[in-house]
């Protein structure tokens, strides 16, 4: 399987993400992709299909390089520590209540009252 069959998807994936730019490149082994994703998320995706192609990232034949525009930030992030709940967390953020964090965090949080020490938590804003 060459290297451009291995992450295939991945390419495709930043393709159907609104990736910008997009460049794949083989060279001596190793695949070169860059590109400018529209969103921290679709950057997430792209680098969520690469740990699922590659899951410890140690096989050294992909090389990543995928920005963001200019003005759009990665989401903040929020260890949770034990005694913290959604509404503590949200008084640390001006703006954010605890129903906003919930929404974003839904793939990882079923019951807004139930939370773990060292859950990272995207904090939305």
């Amino acid at each position: 399987m060459s290297v451009q069959e291995k992450y295939q998807s991945l390419v495709d994936l930043a393709k159907n993400q609104g990736v910008t730019d997009l460049k794949v490149n083989e060279q001596e082994g190793t695949l070169y992709v860059s590109g400018t994703a529209p969103t921290a998320e679709a950057k997430d995706a792209i680098w969520d299909a690469y740990e699922a192609a590659d899951p410890e990232m140690r096989s050294g034949d992909l090389v990543l390089d995928i920005t963001l525009p200019e003005g759009v930030t990665e989401p903040k992030t929020y260890v949770v520590k034990a005694g913290d709940s959604l509404s503590k967390i949200a008084k640390l953020f001006p703006g954010v209540s605890w129903n906003d964090i919930f929404k974003a965090n839904q793939d990882q949080i079923k019951d807004p009252n139930l939370i773990h020490p060292g859950q990272e938590l995207k904090i939305p804003g």
